[in-house]
């Protein structure tokens, strides 16, 4: 087996707060979280934060300005926050991005080069954001991904599951995260 990092994409309070019933989906998550654990696979947490003041807003990036202009995700601010039951343990690294893709503007890469990661199983929110921009750029990057596709949400539902079932199934190993478990302890992760 190839050594696989779990990546977990955006999980904190105020992105948490805008997907709406998540005590399921978080369920699931800490379930998944702990059999990687368990299994002794790496995971990466990854987190939206701008520094105070916002100077990564540049006036073109609607997003990025519309988070500024309602106060959000700005360093120490509650919606920074990982929801304690994907908590952080031990060493698991914890990556602060300011963009919509993990890997623009981090040390994501150089970090999982040094875990020598060959396959990153992929959870997070939102399925068209973070999710989406983080798997294509670590295509581009020759990375295996897995889609955990019940551990990736969306507000939009119908956007969920077509990027689910018609972009990730072109380039991805698509499964629940059940079954990743499953290869998990067979030892059997593609």
């Amino acid at each position: 087996m190839g050594n696989t990092t779990l990546l977990i994409l955006d999980i904190e309070k105020g992105v948490l707060d805008m997907t709406g019933d998540n005590e399921m989906y978080l369920e699931r998550l800490s379930q998944t979280l702990s059999a990687a654990r368990e299994n002794n696979i790496k995971v990466i947490h990854v987190i939206t934060a701008f520094r105070l003041g916002y100077p990564e807003s540049h006036p073109s990036n609607v997003s990025v300005t519309g988070v500024a202009a309602a106060g959000l995700f700005e360093e120490g601010h509650p919606s920074t926050e990982i929801d304690p039951a994907v908590a952080p343990i031990d060493n698991e690294v914890v990556i602060t991005k300011r963009r919509v893709s993990a890997f623009f503007g981090t040390e994501l890469d150089m970090i999982l080069r040094c875990y020598n990661t060959e396959r990153i199983a992929v959870a997070g929110i939102a399925t068209s954001g973070a999710v989406l921009s983080t798997v294509r750029q670590a295509t581009d990057l020759d990375y295996k991904i897995t889609v955990l596709s019940d551990l990736c949400k969306d507000r939009d539902e119908e956007t969920h599951e077509f990027l689910i079932n018609k972009i990730f199934k072109r380039k991805t190993n698509v499964v629940t995260s059940d079954e990743w478990i499953q290869q998990l302890q067979a030892d059997n992760l593609f």
